[in-house]
């Protein structure tokens, strides 16, 4: 196990309800990340990283079926097991949609396309989020006007980030080096999926979002 799996693994549930993840800006980046799954239609999902749980309660709730996998037995996952480990623990079940937020990075980069593999082999679409390596200036806002459905946008420039990502959990990020770049990373999943197209979210488009199928 390496050290941003062992890190992941380790952290208590309540560290997941810190002021952190009750931050506007998260509680709204969730959101969205829930209505971009809910755009999708899925039958069932798996949900790999199940964090908070606020992803998997809350489609779970709306009718679809759900199975969480999560290497840190702390978080109550329906599945509990490393990334490497999932075929093997699914038994070969096949999902119409798998969901896997902010859960790659925490992986060396060299393992990269072996997870992205596995995350094809679970099911035929994928909804996947990853951070940017940069800083973000700027605003969000929802237009609601009279007989339009309302509509979120945002308008942000980017700075690269400074720090050192040796010494956080994050092995990588989105552009903190060439082969992850986002446009390579979009490349890396065409070799899997024939449709891939990504986006920002809005509210937190620091986080990048890549919908392959």
């Amino acid at each position: 196990m390496d050290r941003g799996e062992a890190f992941e693994a380790s952290l208590p549930k309540s560290d997941y309800f810190s002021d952190f993840y009750f931050d506007v800006r998260q509680l709204m980046a969730q959101a969205m990340q829930i209505k971009h799954i809910h755009s999708l239609n899925p039958k069932n999902i798996i949900e790999i990283g199940i964090g908070n749980g606020l992803t998997s309660t809350f489609i779970r709730n709306s009718g679809v079926e759900v199975v969480t996998a999560d290497i840190n037995p702390n978080l109550g996952p329906d599945i509990c097991c490393p990334m490497s480990e999932i075929l093997e623990r699914t038994g070969g079940c096949q999902f119409d949609l798998v969901v896997c937020c902010e859960v790659l990075e925490h992986m060396p980069l060299d393992q990269l396309e072996r997870n992205i593999k596995t995350l094809r082999a679970l099911g035929s679409r994928l909804f996947l989020t990853l951070p940017g390596y940069t800083r973000s200036f700027g605003f969000s806002l929802l237009i609601k006007v009279p007989f339009i459905k309302a509509r979120d946008c945002f308008l942000y420039f980017f700075l690269p980030k400074t720090i050192d990502l040796s010494k956080t959990e994050h092995f990588w990020e989105v552009g903190s080096e060439v082969a992850t770049k986002r446009r390579a990373i979009i490349n890396l999943l065409k070799h899997y999926y024939p449709s891939v197209r990504s986006g920002r979210i809005s509210f937190q488009p620091n986080q990048i979002y890549f919908i392959a199928e």
